[in-house]
């Protein structure tokens, strides 16, 4: 600073530590690297405060980094390492990296021409996270290109407050011990594309802090097995969050964390080698769990959720992914002792029919206390997607309705076998809707669609694939829903401008249309849509052959709010491409 430093003077220690908290918590970061550049006072205090950094794994001179990193800022608690960050994006902006110049050099030239990052300690001060790496040189340069143990073990060492570590990088066994013996304060750990390493490595993490850890994800991590498992429900008594994928995984395995890690109240799985005997462990052990996502099981039946059930009566969210085993009755035991179920999500599950459906509807009732916040034990469901489910009739859904009042979010997807009549029992029974997706449901018609606008006050909907739907009932949603913000209604053959007209008279707050494959919208429907949808931000329009260059200049000069426009490039005019290039998307026709 310039003259007198009178800020410095009359500001305590307790203020700047308050200032630079405040600036942390509004999440931008470069604004805190720009307060560590006022002085070195603010740089000390941001050294001694900094909560979290996100670093690259990659570069010549990734393990000095990491050293530089913990050495510098001891008050770290949460690190995320990443290899797939480029050394571009990890690199300080622009404005930084000025200011930094003109203090001192930050790089040197070798002999052969390459940038070298100096060797001194201080060009690292000021920029906490990422720094700008050395790219890899020639084939037979023999210098580091990644982060390995060595750089690993020094954040171990240094920051020994640790509590949240994210690593997607290639690291061995010694850098994961390591890590294990220095923070023993670890609370959530997150492994993905970690190769190196093997279930030693996680076993010595988990045996020296597994007491502390309470949130636990391995992802794409083909080395792991039921040893690391047995490790985890050993060790982590206080589990909370538990997610896996991997093809390793047995029985055996999930059982032990069953057994062991009893507060459990999230857990995801895609284990191809476990069945009913680990959800059957689940069950019994795991009562306070509130969550549970099932992905690509192949070996487990009705048995299995018939178990979770009866021992977890506070599960709230179901998600259940291309489990094909499960039928009816596995649905059946979860509605009559879940009575918590606040979401399901069910996909691909094709043994599933209509009966599902009506055990949720009448063992899942709605209660006054509808509002309360989902998932803090409220009884009631609140989202039910249903993906190529095809098996669900209108009956299954009737029972939701009926039974479901506060129903506020339905998507259903290729429900080839729902109609009218589930819609115009949504329609009487749950006045809460707000979203609403039916893609390709094909026998829906503008009946059903009209008892939705009479009932049900849409923000988001998405019709995509109705072909029985025509003006009449999009008319219907034009008039009853004024606070559509989001309408899909593409691949609707029978639609015209009309429906445009009524659209942009009724629905003055719409953000997002997509109408792609439409035949019938010609350039005068488009100018009425325009007219009244002055908040129009997005807008695809593809293959539809009576659109020209007019109405796609239309939609660019009423539209001042426009964000995109998917569109095909032959129908922009060199006008059009000049006043609004950077909101224009091409469709690519070439492949």
């Amino acid at each position: 600073m310039r003259g007198a430093d009178l800020i410095n003077l009359l500001l305590p220690d307790e203020i700047l530590d308050e200032v630079l908290r405040r600036v942390a918590v509004s999440g931008a970061k470069r604004d805190l690297d720009a307060c560590a550049l006022v002085c070195r006072r603010w740089r000390r205090h941001d050294r001694a405060t900094r909560r979290s950094a996100k670093l690259a794994a990659s570069g010549a001179r990734a393990d000095e980094v990491l050293r530089l990193v913990a050495e510098r800022f001891p008050a770290l608690v949460e690190v995320s390492v990443d290899e797939r960050i480029s050394v571009e994006a990890a690199a300080a902006g622009p404005s930084c990296a000025a200011a930094r110049s003109r203090r001192r050099p930050m790089y040197d030239v070798s002999p052969s021409g390459r940038r070298r990052r100096m060797s001194r300690s201080s060009n690292f001060g000021a920029h906490m996270s990422p720094f700008p790496l050395d790219r890899p040189g020639s084939d037979n340069e023999t210098e580091r290109t990644c982060l390995t143990d060595v750089g690993l073990t020094s954040l171990a060492r240094g920051c020994k407050g640790l509590e949240k570590l994210s690593l997607a990088c290639y690291i061995g066994d010694p850098g994961l011990i390591a890590i294990g013996e220095g923070c023993k304060l670890l609370r959530n750990l997150n492994l993905r594309f970690v190769e190196g390493t093997t279930d030693e490595g996680l076993i010595g993490l988990i045996k020296n802090c597994g007491q502390s850890l309470v949130s636990l994800g391995v992802a794409t991590c083909a080395w792991m097995t039921d040893a690391s498992l047995h490790a985890v429900g050993s060790h982590c008594p206080n589990l909370e969050f538990l997610s896996l994928e991997s093809d390793h995984i047995k029985n055996e395995g999930v059982v032990s964390v069953a057994k062991g890690c009893r507060l459990l109240k999230t857990l995801k799985l895609q284990c191809m080698g476990a069945g009913d005997e680990a959800l059957d462990a689940i069950g019994l052990f795991c009562s306070f769990l509130e969550s549970l996502s099932l992905n690509n099981f192949e070996r487990f039946t009705d048995r299995s959720l018939s178990s979770i059930a009866k021992g977890c009566k506070n599960l709230t969210d179901l998600i259940l992914n291309d489990c094909h085993l499960l039928t009816d009755r596995s649905l059946e035991f979860v509605a009559r002792s879940c009575k918590k179920l606040a979401r399901l999500k069910i996909n691909g599950c094709q043994n599933m029919e209509t009966a599902a459906l009506e055990h949720i509807g009448r063992w899942c009732p709605i209660r006054d206390s509808a509002f309360l916040e989902v998932g803090r034990g409220c009884s009631l469901l609140r989202s039910l997607y249903l993906v190529d489910c095809s098996r669900i009739s209108d009956d299954a859904l009737c029972y939701i309705a009926q039974g479901c009042k506060n129903l506020t979010e339905l998507s259903i997807r290729r429900g080839y076998e729902i109609g009218d009549k589930a819609l115009i029992s949504f329609a009487e029974n749950c006045k809460s809707l707000r979203e609403l997706t039916l893609q390709f449901c094909e026998r829906v018609s503008d009946a059903g669609l009209t008892a939705i606008a009479e009932g049900c006050p849409l923000r988001k909907l998405n019709l995509c694939g109705c072909q029985l739907i025509t003006d009449n009932g999009l008319t219907a949603i034009a008039r009853g829903c004024p606070d559509l913000v989001y309408l899909d209604i593409s691949v609707l053959r029978s639609i015209g401008d009309m429906a445009l007209a009524e659209i942009g008279e009724g629905c003055s707050q719409l953000k997002d249309i997509a109408l792609s494959h439409c035949p019938e919208v010609t350039d005068v429907g488009l100018g009425h849509l325009v007219r009244g949808c002055l908040p129009l931000q997005s807008c695809q329009m593809v293959y539809c052959r009576r659109v020209s260059s007019t109405g796609i200049a239309t939609i660019v000069s009423g539209c001042p709010k426009l964000k995109k426009l998917l569109v095909e490039e032959w129908k922009v005019s060199e006008r059009t491409r000049r006043r609004a290039g950077s909101v224009l998307s091409f469709l690519c026709t070439g492949l």
